[in-house]
């Protein structure tokens, strides 16, 4: 999934928006239900605060792996 840099806040991007934008999830509030679960991992590090933030030098090059449950990842960077 690549994200454009309409979707970062002052340089940053939280982790409901990243995993909504990547489609994993319909909406945020089933990706805040699922990261407070802990059922959403990046780069193998589980992720538990909803107010995780990334910036967009983190997801330059080739990008963080987000992962939804047992099977559902994406690879997201930046345009």
């Amino acid at each position: 999934a690549e994200l454009s840099d309409d979707d970062f806040t002052d340089g940053t991007i939280d982790i409901l928006s990243i995993v909504r934008k990547s489609g994993l999830c319909a909406s945020r509030s089933e990706a805040r239900r699922n990261v407070e679960q802990g059922g959403v991992s990046v780069d193998g590090e589980a992720v538990k605060d909803i107010k995780t933030v990334y910036t967009k030098e983190q997801l330059s090059g080739d990008g963080i792996v987000v992962k939804r449950g047992k099977k559902n990842f994406r690879r997201v960077t930046v345009k």
